[in-house]
């Protein structure tokens, strides 16, 4: 059997406690290393999401952007549509000396207007307005004449009532 010394069993403990930090030190260095790395990872993903919200976003925007010119496009449309018909039912119809009209700008205003004006901006142009004003004038042209739903209401109304022999 071996026996130990002082001096030997000093420099036994000595070489396991080496040992035995060196193998803390490397589990440790591992451990941070490898957060390290999926920080890394982690940061790159997030940034590869925030570009890919901002294209994104701006792909939003430019559909916004162009669905209300498309919605202005319509409403002048509409409008001119109108005056047409308007003007069509004064000359064929009616004896009046003026002919009926929504109390907007013609087209031929509205294009003088832009050649002229190009400090104008969008804020000048309200759609919500200008269309609700075009519901208000077709429904005073049109009147008392049944709608749908009027139709939908009646048939509603009329289909509950238990037949009758």
């Amino acid at each position: 059997m071996v026996t130990l010394d002082g001096t030997s069993s000093m420099w036994v403990i000595g070489i396991l406690g080496l040992l035995l930090g060196l193998a803390l030190g490397a589990i440790v260095t591992h451990t941070l290393l490898s957060r390290n790395s999926r920080t890394h990872k982690l940061q790159g993903e997030l940034n590869q999401l925030t570009e890919r919200f901002t294209d994104y976003r701006d792909q939003v925007s430019q559909h916004f952007m162009h669905t209300s010119d498309l919605v202005k496009e319509m409403t002048r449309s509409y409008r001119a549509v109108y005056e047409h018909l308007a003007t069509g039912a004064y000359h064929l119809c009616t004896d009046e000396t003026e002919p009926p009209t929504l109390g907007h700008q013609t087209q031929e205003q509205i294009a003088a207007e832009n050649t002229d004006d190009t400090t104008a901006t969008a804020a000048d142009y309200d759609e919500l307005e200008e269309l609700s004003s075009l519901k208000n004038d077709i429904d005073t042209l049109l009147g008392e004449s049944p709608r749908i739903s009027d139709l939908d209401i009646k048939f509603e109304t009329i289909g509950d009532k238990p037949a009758q022999h």
